[in-house]
């Protein structure tokens, strides 16, 4: 298509990736980033290493806000998008404006998700997925000597390494479906929990998680069906589902993210999904997988981009890096880093 005004919903790495993209391939094209987040682009997967004091607030940052005027990308940050009509090709904001695209680029991401019979005890667990969750841990973490965590995705083993490095006891229980779409059987129970007490993580045996009660400021008390403790604060993280609510009813597939082919383009023209609110379909597989991780989100974004353009590039990766279950698959292989 030739581009005249482009959206992208979205502020993570593969919206400025496809934002990137777009201007050095369409120079004249108009391009505006709308982001809910009211900070610009920094990299989420080293919110772990900020908590750690490993690096600063600063060095989380990509782009100054100059980068984007020498650009000319028009950068709308803390303005949520509560609609999009692919009939009319408009974007409603909250604040009741309409924003025409010519071409769209949906890279929202994903949002933490707590299991149904965890929901209840919500309000005592912590997530890790933007900065100010960051900056939630790292002054909860100044007055606790122990963490529980729930969980077993990308980022809990990231914050595991960090929560060590600050002398603080980490107990794990290990759940499931935070390792979804992988196959959570013994043999990948048993690995996990010995890589983890191997760094000196206390691995609870759990079925289910029966008590949370605030015991005082800074503990929490917890039940399971086999043991009680106290913890100064617990973690959840179980994954994250696309962060699509505010497309219902618009007219777009979506399951474990919004369905796209392999060149990320949805049912409607013009439109394009990416990052780790996408769900791909990969023609070697004849099956979907879905992104997890900083360098993938990027890399959509990219071909994303492309494809608005009119390209042609395919968003496959190696089967060979590719998990597979039922009819979902992901690329990545998080516990085996740890």
């Amino acid at each position: 298509m030739t581009a005249r005004h482009v959206v992208i919903i979205g502020n993570g790495p593969a919206a400025n990736e496809a934002a990137i993209s777009l201007r050095t391939q369409a120079p004249d094209a108009r391009i505006t980033i709308i982001s809910k987040e009211p900070i610009r682009y920094y990299k989420p997967h080293l919110l772990p290493d900020l908590i750690a004091g490993k690096v600063s607030e600063q060095d989380l940052y990509v782009n100054p806000l100059e980068f984007y005027k020498e650009n000319d990308i028009r950068l709308r940050l803390g303005q949520e998008v509560v609609h999009v009509s692919f009939a009319t090709n408009e974007v409603v904001m909250e604040h009741k404006e309409v924003v025409r695209f010519d071409g769209l680029i949906i890279a929202t991401g994903g949002k933490p998700r707590i299991p149904e019979p965890l929901q209840v005890f919500e309000d005592l667990m912590l997530s890790l997925k933007t900065l100010s969750d960051a900056k939630v841990w790292k002054e909860r973490l100044r007055w606790v000597d122990s963490v529980l965590i729930v969980g077993g995705d990308l980022t809990s083993l990231s914050f595991t390494k960090a929560v060590l490095s600050l002398g603080k006891k980490v107990y794990f229980i290990l759940h499931g479906d935070s390792f979804w779409p992988v196959r959570f059987n013994e043999e990948l129970s048993s690995e996990v929990s010995q890589r983890l007490s191997d760094r000196g993580v206390e691995v609870i045996s759990c079925r289910k998680i029966l008590r949370l009660v605030m015991a005082s400021e800074d503990s929490v008390e917890v039940e399971t069906d086999g043991r009680k403790l106290r913890v100064g604060a617990i973690g959840a993280f179980f994954g994250l589902v696309p962060d699509v609510k505010f497309l219902a009813r618009s007219g777009l597939a979506i399951e474990r993210g919004i369905v796209v082919d392999e060149f990320l383009r949805t049912r409607f023209e013009g439109v394009y999904a990416a990052g780790d609110c996408a769900q791909v379909y990969h023609p070697k597989l004849r099956d979907y997988w879905v992104s997890i991780g900083y360098r993938n989100a990027r890399n959509l974004g990219r071909v994303a981009a492309l494809n608005l353009l009119g390209g042609q590039e395919s968003a496959e990766t190696a089967p060979a890096g590719i998990f597979q279950l039922d009819d979902i698959s992901v690329n990545t292989s998080w516990w085996t880093e740890f």
